[in-house]
């Protein structure tokens, strides 16, 4: 089904475009944040069917608070765990943001647009 609305919050802008490019091809509706702050604030105005959010972000939250706040803002939205750090302790990272509310679905950077539409689809496809 095509149409539903993703929000990005990551802190690089080139995972933007990928994500703009790859899933607007498919339908989508792509909304940028840069920051969890920013995000929380889209979200809070626009509904989401999915919210991709990055695990290291600059400023005061990371992916598993910003995923937290987002889910008290938009609980009926999805929200998917992404990250390009991968290090001893993910599990555990990846286990917090899933008690706050996220999904995982091991969408590690730097990802192919298959991955990115695989995970797109089978998220959309659970939520319903």
């Amino acid at each position: 089904m095509a149409g539903e609305k993703i929000l990005v919050i990551d802190d690089e802008e080139i995972i933007y475009a990928v994500f703009q490019k790859e899933l607007e091809k498919e339908g989508y509706t792509i909304d940028y944040a840069l920051d969890g702050e920013t995000g929380i604030k889209l979200a809070k105005n626009k509904k989401y069917d999915l919210i991709y959010i990055d695990y290291n972000m600059p400023g005061g939250m990371n992916g598993v608070q910003t995923c937290k706040e987002v889910k008290k803002v938009s609980p009926e939205s999805v929200a998917i765990f992404m990250t390009g750090t991968l290090i001893t302790g993910l599990i555990v990272r990846e286990m917090a943001f899933q008690n706050a509310g996220g999904k995982i679905y091991w969408l590690y950077k730097p990802f192919n647009q298959d991955e990115l539409i695989e995970v797109t689809r089978k998220a959309l496809a659970e939520r319903q």
